[in-house]
């Protein structure tokens, strides 16, 4: 009977030790990210959860999470970290800077001239062992528009501090491109409509 209570006992220290060594959300929210000056629309935080993993990013620690949203598949859009970098891979671009490890600013540029885009973009960090997700619904990003933003990490780790970045990915979804007119289209189009009146004007 003693050695059953010497386990059980060394069995619930055990659990109370790993449960302190956890991360705790702390005062993390969806403010902790912003983007042309407004904060994100939702916010995510898992424990154990990398978003970087993987060839195509993981996105289980925020996918239930943002599904009120919108639908569709996420894809991955960019991947950062110290050593890599971003790679550019499509219409949209990214840069990322730090001040301190726990916090700096970002931007997303669309590099099209002509096609406007719309999407849920997610930013999500992982530092420490936990990984945080800021969702900005339905997003749109002109031709050639950069929208500059923040990010600062506010969860904290066992020791009870905010932990340092690790690395950056970027997802997207319901990505929708429509056509913009270039401002010398605009241009023809109202001497058109102004030669138009004119004529409208003679007739009459």
């Amino acid at each position: 009977m003693k050695a059953l209570t010497t386990k059980i006992t060394a069995a619930l220290a055990a659990l109370l030790f790993a449960a302190s060594a956890y991360a705790d959300i702390g005062s993390a929210s969806a403010a902790d990210v912003t983007l042309d000056g407004r904060p994100a629309d939702a916010f995510a935080f898992a424990e154990g959860w990398n978003p970087h993993a993987g060839p195509n990013g993981d996105t289980s620690g925020f996918g239930s999470t943002f599904d009120a949203f919108g639908s569709g598949p996420w894809q991955l859009l960019d991947k950062y970290d110290h050593t890599e970098g971003f790679s550019n891979m499509g219409q949209l671009t990214f840069t990322f800077s730090e001040t301190t490890g726990t916090m700096g600013g970002w931007s997303v540029t669309n590099t099209s001239a002509t096609m406007m885009m719309t999407l849920d973009l997610v930013f999500a960090i992982h530092a420490g062992n936990q990984g945080g997700a800021w969702l900005f619904d339905n997003e749109t990003i002109m031709p050639g528009q950069t929208l500059d933003g923040t990010w600062r990490i506010m969860w904290e780790n066992g020791g009870g501090n905010h932990p340092g970045f690790s690395n950056l990915t970027l997802f997207g979804r319901d990505i929708v491109l429509t056509p913009v007119p270039e401002p010398a289209t605009y241009g023809m189009l109202l001497l058109g409509m102004g030669a138009l009146a004119l004529r409208r004007r003679g007739k009459s």
